[in-house]
Formats: C-alpha cells, structure tokens, sequence
C-alpha cells in the first residue's frame, strides 16, 4: 500500500522501492499469490517511466502468475496494461489481441468496475485506425462514466487518456469537442462495443 500511495503522489522511485521490498517479502514466502500485487506495481512504476524493456517483462511475470491462480480480474488488468506497452512498442496486432482477452476475462469476472480501463484500449486502437470521432466519443464516455461513479484512473491509464486526447485533439482539430460531448452521458459498453 505504501508502494501505491507514492505512485498515486507520483513519487515513482520511492513505490519501486517499497513494490520491491514487497516482492522481495512474497518471494521469500513461496506464496505465489502474494507476487501479484508488487508485480503489478513494478510494471506500471516501469510503464509510467517509459522503461518498455523493463515493463513488459514485469508484465508478462504478473500474466502468468494470474493464470496460475485463475484471478481473471486481474489477469484482465495485466493483459490490458500489457496491450497498452505492445502499443507503444508498435506491435498493433497483438495489443489488439490483448485487449480482447482482456475484455473477455472482465466480462468472465463480472469485473464492471474495469469497464473504463478497458475501453481505453478500444480508443487507443480506434484512434490508430484513424477512427478518430468513435475514439472521442469514447473518451467522452470514460470522463462521464467515471465522474457518475466517482472514480479516477490509475496513474498510468491517465498518461494514456492524455495521449489518446492529445492525438485527437491533433487530428481534429475543434471537433474533437463535439464528437467528446456526443459520447458524453452515453452507455460506455456501447460506445466501445466492437
């Protein structure tokens, strides 16, 4: 928790310390399923700081030990932020790949709460297809989800949000707040569905 409470401040060098001592811990245990969480946190310290190399490594540990525990919840949210980490890497086709199964072991995990997350994902793709008014509107649809739930995205989803935003608001131009607004207030599954 220490680890993630200095992410959230973004003080990244002090929660990889406190994610390592913490890995450290649930190695020595042998409990498996106390890896998870430092893992999780390790590669996202890594993705937050652009360290690709080091990040999709962590990644891919954290995926496996999930499947070996049947955590399709978190399994989802790995696969996710590994999608994101093959997108910036330019493997197209296997972040779609990942973002799929994401979405399916969500749906299978009846995990709703990563509905905005996820849909992230889509918009990244939609916006490097050049679909770029879906990808809006689906922005549009994450900000309003997530004000009526009262959450925020974890630090490194908002790095990709803003990213996302950014490349809208390039391609285009003042219309990126009209087709924003249209997704605004609308379903979230819908929007991002296909």
């Amino acid at each position: 928790m220490l680890a993630r409470v200095a992410i959230r401040l973004g003080h990244l060098d002090e929660g990889r310390a406190h994610a390592e001592q913490a890995l450290a811990v649930a190695r020595r245990t042998g409990e498996k399923g106390l890896a998870q969480q430092p893992l999780h946190l390790l590669a996202g310290v890594a993705r937050l700081a652009g360290d690709l190399d080091r990040a999709r490594p962590l990644a891919a540990e954290a995926i496996a030990a999930h499947e070996a525990l049947g955590d399709l919840r978190m399994l989802a949210i790995e696969q996710h932020n590994l999608g994101h980490l093959e997108l910036h890497d330019g493997q197209v086709d296997r972040a779609r790949e990942l973002f799929a199964s994401a979405r399916e072991n969500a749906a299978k995990a009846g995990a709703d709460e990563l509905v905005p997350e996820l849909a992230l994902g889509v918009a990244a793709v939609a916006t490097l297809d050049g679909e770029f008014a879906r990808a809006a509107r689906i922005l549009g649809a994450i900000d309003s989800f997530l004000a009526a739930a009262n959450l925020v995205l974890d630090p490194d989803e908002f790095l990709e949000e803003q990213s996302v935003r950014d490349k809208l608001e390039a391609a285009l131009g003042g219309s990126f707040a009209e087709f924003y607004r249209e997704g605004a207030g609308k379903d979230l599954r819908e929007v991002s569905a296909g």
